[in-house]
């Protein structure tokens, strides 16, 4: 394996583990993928595009899910609101576990987006 390609596998790794102790600090273990990109940036320099490289990967083996939203307001026709939750397997699962694990994490990220979405209503006013 060559050298360049070593650093980006191990650059790659860092973003994960950046990405997932992000998620491991909230109480809700939901976050906007907006807000996680932005703080990935702020705290370590990290490009969206590494960010939606990891978000793939991460999606892929089921260690996260992300769920995309829409609303109908035209102020947010362009708006990413896709809301990245990280799915928290219990030691020893079972199969069962593993569904209940994938569905806690959707309730975090509906419970993330109902929250936000009536927060935004209440305030937003279109003239």
């Amino acid at each position: 394996m060559s050298k360049e390609r070593a650093d980006v596998g191990q650059r790659d790794s860092e973003i994960r583990q950046n990405v997932l102790a992000c998620l491991r600090k909230r109480e809700r273990r939901a976050l906007f993928v907006t807000e996680l990109t932005a703080a990935l940036r702020k705290a370590h320099g990290t490009s969206a595009s590494d960010v939606e490289r990891t978000f793939a990967a991460l999606e892929a083996d089921w260690t996260v899910v992300i769920r995309d939203h829409y609303c109908a307001d035209p102020h947010l026709e362009d708006a990413d609101l896709r809301v990245v939750a990280l799915v928290e397997y219990s030691v020893g699962a079972c199969a069962q576990g593993g569904e209940d694990a994938q569905m806690q994490a959707i309730r975090e990220i509906e419970a993330i987006w109902h929250e936000w979405l009536a927060e935004y209503m209440a305030n937003h006013r279109c003239s």
